[in-house]
């Protein structure tokens, strides 16, 4: 059997969970189109069918793909839909006079609640039903409880769907479906006929019960009124209680990201929507408005959730947090946070779980560069500071953490690529090229992370010769987060689960053949200067690793490693060594 596939980051509960025409978790579904949603021909038809054609909309990761495509561990995120990502910003009053125009033509100046519900179908694959409660709690409730009716309706969609089976008769031994609590779980079944899946979380507002208003109008829990304060804060600390204490829960989630599109009121969150990229077709930010909260800090509530209630052990067993989306105020904070933990003996990891590389060297110089489409325009990679600086790649392998790194033509590039890519896409004769560039994008993400992992145990080991740092390590922190059926825009090609095992192979050959005269302008580049790593940079780098080898750590051994030492009831709950 080949290794398995694991992917730190996806969703395959999301989709099913929202819409009851979806049989269950294994089988693939398509979300609703503008074509059949807007029955009559017009602008609004055109223009929303365009702001989603880039977007997944089917099942990526259902798991009958994930079957077929070798992938056997999939890090079930559980993810509330934030009320705002579902509330355009009306009344439209970003992006240029054409822009406005065009979105008051499409969502109209005033609240249209039918086209709010067909753009969330569209977007998330949501049923009409399950698109109206959430539009109608946005205008009409006073609280949103994200808990009790959101996280806990996918976790017991999830729990409802362990241990069933595939009923596709193609498959001649029919899979099934487990959930694991543990690295010794993972290791009893994971040579079974079996795909297996541990439960996370994606936003820290999965935990808590807001009232609408301050949601959608406040900054931060400082600035609520008092029994509004308390009240939220009551949830957050009971809610995780609640999913520790074994009683409700079985399985607890193993992390959390605790940053997200949003304000949660906590954190600061990036940005990760795309600007427009002329004055006339608006972005994604046109639509939903992400600047409340948007760079901020943690606030002293945060941290306190962080110290004493998520990473502690003495209210049950330890949730670690993912890293993703977080501000660039955020991570200096966090980082704070869990080198007081580390500097007392207590190592807690560090967990990107879906990402890429912008190539800045640290959060500092990033600031620098705001979120603009121009500091993207001229790069191979994008800039943006929701991707990963130097500095951040650095302080997860100090820490012994992980990066998923994601494959995604979204987040990941910048202007560069993106026309190499309408170039080559539009060249009908063969796919071969695209393949390429989506292999060399993903690869030169990895050798980024690896490049800087290498030259930092290299200086530690000159300036400390007595405690040397193997430097094959310089390979432990890089696996896969796909973010499938996260709302993305993937990779041509390898658009699915069931493409995994395809894109592995296509990762061993873009290796071995990186050399070749043939692969001039596909061959992995080496940042920040996006020039090609010459021969001898690129067999250094392998570290004596052959090819397959390499694709191997990225799409499994590294996490079955990190699993081994975080994802034990020793780690977890206290009490076990950490070897």
């Amino acid at each position: 059997m080949p290794k398995p596939i694991i992917d730190l980051h996806c969703h395959p509960a999301m989709k099913p969970n929202g819409n009851d025409e979806i049989k269950d978790i294994w089988v693939p579904f398509t979300n609703e189109k503008a074509k059949d949603l807007f029955k009559t021909v017009s602008l609004r038809k055109l223009l929303v069918g365009g702001i989603v054609k880039n977007m997944a909309v089917y099942t990526q990761c259902n798991l009958e793909n994930c079957y077929k495509g070798g992938n056997r561990l999939v890090f079930a995120a559980i993810y509330p839909p934030e009320r705002p990502f579902m509330k355009p910003s009306r009344p439209f009053k970003q992006g240029s006079w054409v822009q406005r125009t065009l979105l008051k033509w499409i969502f109209g100046k005033k609240v249209k609640r039918d086209v709010d519900n067909k753009i969330i179908q569209m977007l998330t694959g949501f049923s009409e039903q399950r698109a109206k409660r959430y539009v109608d709690q946005i205008y009409d409730a006073p609280n949103i409880d994200y808990f009790d009716i959101d996280y806990k309706e996918e976790y017991d969609y999830l729990k409802k769907s362990h241990l069933t089976s595939s009923s596709n008769n193609d498959f001649p031994n029919k899979p099934t479906f487990r959930l694991v609590k543990n690295f010794a779980e993972y290791q009893q079944h994971i040579s079974n006929n079996e795909v297996l899946g541990i439960i996370t979380a994606e936003g820290m507002h999965a935990l808590g019960n807001y009232r609408s208003s301050d949601l959608f109008f406040k900054e931060s829990i400082d600035t609520l009124d008092p029994i509004d304060q308390q009240n939220l804060q009551n949830s957050f600390i009971t809610n995780i209680q609640r999913v520790k204490n074994g009683n409700e829960f079985e399985f607890p989630p193993f992390f959390i990201t605790f940053s997200h599109h949003f304000n949660n009121l906590l954190s600061g969150h990036a940005k990760s929507f795309a600007d427009a990229k002329n004055r006339i077709v608006p972005g994604f930010m046109d639509v939903f408005d992400q600047r409340l909260g948007l760079g901020k800090g943690i606030t002293a509530f945060g941290k306190h959730l962080i110290k004493d209630h998520l990473l502690s052990r003495n209210n049950g067993p330890r949730i670690l947090i993912d890293t993703k989306h977080m501000s660039l105020q955020t991570r200096d904070e966090f980082i704070a946070i869990i080198n007081e933990f580390r500097q007392n003996g207590d190592p807690v990891p560090i967990i990107c779980s879906h990402t890429a590389v912008n190539g800045i060297a640290t959060r500092e110089k990033a600031r620098k560069l705001p979120d603009m489409n121009k500091y993207d325009e001229g790069s191979y990679v994008s800039r943006w500071n929701i991707n990963l600086t130097d500095e951040d790649i650095i302080e997860i392998f100090d820490t012994d953490g992980v990066i998923g790194v994601c494959m995604h033509d979204g987040r990941m590039p910048g202007g560069k690529f993106k026309k190499l890519l309408k170039e080559n896409s539009k060249k009908l004769v063969t796919d071969e090229p695209v393949k390429r560039l989506h292999a060399q994008m993903f690869l030169t993400n990895i050798f980024h992370i690896l490049k800087v992992n290498l030259a930092h145990i290299r200086a530690k080991n000159q300036a400390t010769p007595n405690d040397l740092i193997a430097e094959r390590t310089a390979w432990k922190t890089i696996c896969l987060g796909t973010d499938n059926d996260g709302i993305v825009d993937p990779f041509d090609h390898f658009n699915t689960a069931e493409k995994l095992d395809d894109f592995q192979l296509r990762v061993v050959k873009a290796i071995t053949e990186n050399g070749k005269p043939f692969m001039k302008g596909f061959r992995v580049l080496s940042l920040p200067t996006e020039t090609p790593f010459s021969d001898s940079e690129f067999a250094d780098l392998q570290l004596g690793m052959n090819p397959t080898e390499i694709a191997d750590a990225i799409f499994s051994d590294n996490m079955v490693r990190f699993l081994g030492k975080y994802f034990t009831d020793g780690y977890l709950k206290g009490g076990g060594a950490i070897t």
